[in-house]
């Protein structure tokens, strides 16, 4: 019986070709095809397991993705420079600062090896001492043009000719392909007041926000003439170009009341004060010292202007054009880090 069961499997595991011939089949034996089924099924389940908890997890997770994409998000250096008492260890080499000429002289050798232009400029508010180093030098000003937008938008708000209150409704025609801020994100349909929308042009320095200020304003021709009656000869909107000293010089006016009511003036400021990008100017300062302060960013850009509330209270803009990235993100918080210690203490 043995012997009759093993002749017909052996007979199972031959075919007879069309030429009469028998050839040998390879068959998998049972508990192989058992083995695979049992894989099957395990791999059938991991995905089911996956796909349902997908559904369920990600309605929360992209929700939780966008409240977050949607708020002021600061971005700050762990370990601020300004925290660091010993200036040498910041700048890498042995500096003794006691007057304005050792700062100037230590942020050129800061700057003398790095790629692309540098302009900067410092006064303090009520001595008015301070320094330039091509401080009128013409250079992109990227977002920190949107100082003097903005500065425009509170002047026509102070003269009653805007009101903060005014709503306004996004259209699909606003959006940008690109750029910063979350109104870019917001669907057609979405409603901001004037108050609103210039506040996240100085808080996320949004860029929609920034053109519709703009467009509320007349649009870039009029914008660059009433900055033209300011005194600023070398900065346009239209042509998204500035000085140091001019922006700083806009800081320090703003500062002083000469442009804005104080109550525009101190709006302003709250809404330049701990913004999306804190790792500039603010991160050379100690810890809990206010600043004031508009950065611009772009390829070959990284810039930082604004006013540093030390006993005597201080202005400082760092401009940057064809310049490194990487290396103007580092040495800007290393050159506030030097002025504070002449100007801040």
């Amino acid at each position: 019986m043995i012997k009759e069961e093993k002749k017909e499997l052996q007979a199972r595991d031959f075919v007879v070709n069309e030429n009469g011939e028998q050839k040998r089949v390879r068959r998998r034996s049972r508990k192989t095809i058992g083995e695979e089924g049992s894989r099957r099924q395990i791999a059938i389940v991991l995905f089911l397991t996956i796909f349902f908890s997908l559904i369920f997890y990600l309605p929360v997770e992209i929700k939780e993705w966008w409240q977050k994409f949607n708020k002021d998000e600061v971005i700050v250096i762990e370990k601020p420079v300004g925290d660091v008492e010993d200036v040498s260890e910041i700048v890498g080499f042995k500096v003794v600062i006691k007057k304005r000429e050792d700062v100037k002289t230590i942020i050129e050798k800061l700057l003398e090896e790095l790629t692309g232009n540098y302009g900067v400029w410092v006064e303090k508010i009520d001595s008015k001492a301070g320094f330039g180093i091509n401080e009128e030098t013409v250079m992109a000003a990227a977002s920190v043009i949107k100082l003097p937008i903005l500065t425009a938008y509170y002047q026509k708000v102070d003269k009653g000719t805007i009101s903060p209150e005014t709503i306004y409704v996004l259209k699909e025609e606003d959006r940008f392909e690109y750029g910063s801020g979350s109104m870019q994100n917001q669907p057609e349909g979405t409603e901001y007041s004037y108050q609103e929308i210039a506040r996240l042009a100085a808080k996320q320095s949004d860029n929609m926000a920034a053109k519709l200020l703009t467009r509320f304003l007349g649009g870039e021709s009029k914008v660059d003439k009433i900055i033209k009656g300011w005194g600023l000869k070398e900065t346009s909107i239209k042509d998204n170009k500035t000085t140091a000293k001019e922006i700083g010089e806009l800081f320090l006016r703003l500062y002083k009341g000469e442009l804005l009511k104080k109550e525009s003036r101190d709006e302003l400021f709250n809404n330049l004060t701990n913004t999306v990008l804190e790792d500039r100017l603010p991160a050379g300062v100690p810890t809990g010292v206010r600043v004031v302060h508009k950065f611009g960013s772009e390829e070959g850009v990284v810039s930082d202007c604004g006013i540093v509330y030390a006993s005597e209270p201080y202005v400082i803009c760092v401009l940057s054009a064809e310049a490194n990235d990487g290396e103007a993100e580092e040495v800007l918080p290393k050159i506030s880090r030097v002025v504070w210690e002449w100007a801040g203490k």
